[in-house]
């Protein structure tokens, strides 16, 4: 199933759902700048295996919409809060890849592990959260206004 999540911030996130009748539930959180279909080998074997798997596409990536606002952690980890009471989910396991394990560690503590039995952190770019915890990945402006730089300059390159 794939759908939209409209949290009060009014920015649509984007879900998908595979084997939602299942309880075991897995909430996969990835990298930047990826999307959910970072996980599809996990897509395709954990719901043969009986369990839910959901994939958000976090704000500015993705399916998501692409505001100009809300790149903090906190707002992050409010989406990914916004998902789970929609869904109604409680006794689920988060998994957060990379800067995506930095927003469930975030959500962890934010919102008190609410909905979430198990945390899985999977080369979590945690420690950023201690050296700048209202930018979300680790890496001053300045370095990030050069990275869409040089995406605008040869994006071959850049990548």
């Amino acid at each position: 199933m794939e759908y939209y999540i409209k949290p009060p911030t009014n920015v649509k996130i984007y879900v998908e759902d595979l084997n939602p009748e299942e309880k075991n539930t897995i909430l996969f959180i990835y990298g930047w700048p990826g999307s959910h279909k970072l996980f599809e080998y996990q897509f395709n074997k954990l719901p043969k295996l009986g369990y839910r798997c959901i994939g958000i596409d976090t704000r500015g990536f993705g399916n998501s919409d692409k505001p100009w606002t809300g790149y903090d952690y906190n707002t992050l980890s409010d989406d990914v809060r916004n998902v789970i009471d929609a869904l109604g989910l409680c006794d689920i396991t988060l998994a957060g890849h990379s800067t995506g394990g930095a927003i469930a560690a975030r959500y962890m503590g934010r919102h008190k592990a609410h909905g979430v039995s198990k945390l899985v952190l999977i080369a979590a770019a945690a420690p950023s959260l201690i050296r700048r915890p209202n930018f979300p990945y680790g890496l001053d402006k300045e370095s990030v206004l050069q990275l869409i730089e040089g995406t605008y300059a040869d994006r071959p390159k850049m990548l």
